[in-house]
């Protein structure tokens, strides 16, 4: 294994670690939400690329990576709850891989899992789908913003999406570095 995939095994694990810690479903959505939103407000630099795609933000490779940790046994998925999609946990031998991965990385992780704790996919959708136009593409007016979304996800309400992007904007200030000690 090439240190890049342990490195993405880490980031994947560490994700899956911190959304159970807080009450996440830890889905493979909630896992993608929230790497993307780790590394796009530039609090830690998960090694994935993100592309804009159906459900928001999305990375092939970390996609990739989560089929590998399953197929190594190093993730598990399980289904709690009939008609719900899988949950994922990392196997005893899946925590080893967060050696990898320095404290400073590991309490972002946890920072940022604590700030989405529970919400729901369509909310991280939304979230990350905001954050990919204000801070990949720079769009910062409101207005602008939520068209933008709109144009991306058509199933989602004007008010919807004004809601979370107060919501994200939110989550940046509650993520900023100056609020970490707080």
């Amino acid at each position: 294994m090439s240190p890049i995939d342990r490195n993405r095994d880490a980031w994947v694990v560490a994700a899956a670690v911190a959304l159970n810690q807080y009450g996440s479903w830890t889905g493979r959505v909630h896992i993608h939400k929230h790497l993307f939103i780790t590394q796009v407000l530039g609090l830690a630099a998960p090694p994935f690329n993100f592309v804009l795609y159906d459900y928001g933000p999305y990375s092939f490779e970390l996609d990739q990576t989560v089929t590998n940790l399953e197929l190594f046994g190093r993730l598990t998925r399980y289904y709690p709850q009939p008609g719900y999609g899988p949950r994922f946990a990392p196997s005893i031998e899946g925590l080893k891989c967060l050696s990898s991965l320095g404290e400073n990385e590991l309490r972002t992780v946890g920072r940022v899992a604590g700030q989405l704790r529970d919400r729901r996919s369509q909310e991280l959708e939304l979230i990350a789908t905001c954050l990919w136009f204000e801070r990949k593409q720079g769009v910062s007016d409101v207005e602008e913003v939520v068209r933008k979304v709109a144009q991306a996800k058509p199933k989602y309400e004007d008010k919807i999406i004004r809601q979370r992007l107060d919501e994200t904007r939110e989550l940046v200030k509650s993520l900023a570095p100056s609020s970490a000690s707080a």
